[in-house]
């Protein structure tokens, strides 16, 4: 557990999605092998990542099985108590085959930090990296609730607090941290999700994934139970039925929870010519599909938890080189700029209008493609962050050494 740079054995801790499926994690995870470390990541099974240990490029993975998934607070605190437990046994395991050196435990939720403590309380330095804010996550999921938001809250400063670095994903995150959790600014890191350009690049277009049409909209993500997935749909049904658009079909690239439905809604809704769901795509796919669209699209309407947050697909969306519409949000408008197309908020008539305008002015979505691109490159790509996350473990484990000294 020494406090000098070198080779260090880091622990990645994650409950919502399974290794290597979380692609910020699975960046993180390889970053630190490149640079030297030996790195155990413990998370769930799905997605058919279901083995309960494994070696994938280096990363020795850990798996625990993954709890039914929450729908109501209740639920959401049974699948977390289940979670953690089961988390909690793998961390004690490793740490008893093994010193570990830095424990990144990725939030929400911001409990994670307790399976996470025993390794704390052995040495190791703690590490919490800020994928979404929880308090907004939790309103977005049930609306306002004041006794629940409180609590929330408080978990949050106290898990920021015993950090001995905190990774955020944006200024808005940095900004939490240091104003509603109190944590010192220097213990604070910015590391973004870059797309690795490894992985995420631009390619040849593939006509044949147009499915018989000359147009392609392509939307990339996780497919969560209750994210309005249906406005997807909503904007499908405005172009092409509407709007009549016949030379237009939409890709939906994802799996989740909420695939299933959406799927079932389409067929419903009489639009399974023009919306296709292949279900999880893996990285040669996505930059096919990326590749082939005319239009990539990102419906995530304004709120607390999405003004918040960076949007990857969006971020993946400029990086290779694509026009895209959206709705405005506040983190996710900072990083594009003028760079791609904002609808008004919530009106998928307007939203429909943006992207068929685009479709009708190549020289335009030209335009957005390059701007979209120098946007990304210069800051935004994966190998930008990897020396802040590398600063971030060391500076962690230095904090947690003079503390025990």
């Amino acid at each position: 557990m020494g406090s000098e740079p070198g080779a260090r054995h880091v622990v990645i801790a994650l409950e919502n999605e399974p290794y290597p499926y979380d692609r910020r994690v699975r960046q993180e995870a390889e970053a630190l092998v490149a640079a030297g470390h030996a790195v155990t990541v413990c998370g769930p099974t799905g997605f058919g990542h279901d083995a309960a240990e494994e070696v994938l490029d280096g990363v020795r993975v850990l798996r625990f099985p993954a709890p039914p998934a929450g729908r109501g607070p209740g639920a959401y605190l049974r699948e977390y108590a289940v979670a953690l437990t089961r988390l909690w046994r793998l961390l004690r395991r490793v740490g008893a085959e093994r010193a570990v050196d830095a424990v990144i435990v990725c939030a929400p939720p911001d409990l994670m930090v307790l399976p996470a403590l025993g390794l704390r309380r052995r040495g190791a330095a703690l590490v919490v990296d800020h994928h979404d804010l929880s308090p907004e996550l939790l309103e977005e999921k049930f609306g306002r609730r004041p006794l629940l938001d409180a609590a929330v809250r408080a978990t949050e400063r106290w898990a920021l607090r015993r950090a001995d670095a905190v990774l955020a994903m944006n200024d808005t995150g940095v900004d939490v941290a240091r104003r509603r959790a109190g944590v010192a600014a220097e213990r604070v890191f910015v590391v973004r999700n870059g797309p690795d350009p490894r992985r995420i690049h631009p390619v040849a277009a593939r006509p044949e994934l147009r499915r018989g049409k000359d147009r392609l909209v392509v939307w990339a993500g996780a497919m969560s139970s209750d994210d309005g997935l249906g406005e997807l749909l909503d904007v499908a049904e405005e172009l092409t039925r509407r709007r009549g658009r016949r030379d237009v079909g939409f890709t939906l690239l994802g799996a989740g929870p909420g695939r299933d439905a959406l799927l079932a809604q389409a067929h419903r809704r009489g639009l399974a010519d023009v919306v296709h769901l292949p279900g999880l795509a893996d990285d040669a796919l996505l930059r096919d599909h990326l590749a082939t669209a005319d239009v990539c699209i990102g419906v995530d309407r304004p709120s607390p938890m999405n003004d918040a947050a960076t949007m990857t697909k969006v971020v993946e969306y400029l990086a290779m080189g694509r026009p895209v519409v959206q709705y405005p949000l506040r983190e996710t408008a900072r990083v594009c700029g003028d760079a791609t197309v904002y609808a008004q908020p919530g009106d998928t008539a307007d939203f429909a209008r943006c992207i068929e305008e685009l479709l009708d002015d190549p020289e335009r979505a030209t335009r957005l493609a390059a701007a979209a691109q120098e946007r990304a490159v210069p800051a935004l790509l994966w190998p930008q962050q990897v020396p802040v996350l590398l600063e971030a473990v060391e500076a962690a484990c230095r904090t947690r050494a003079g503390r025990a000294g």
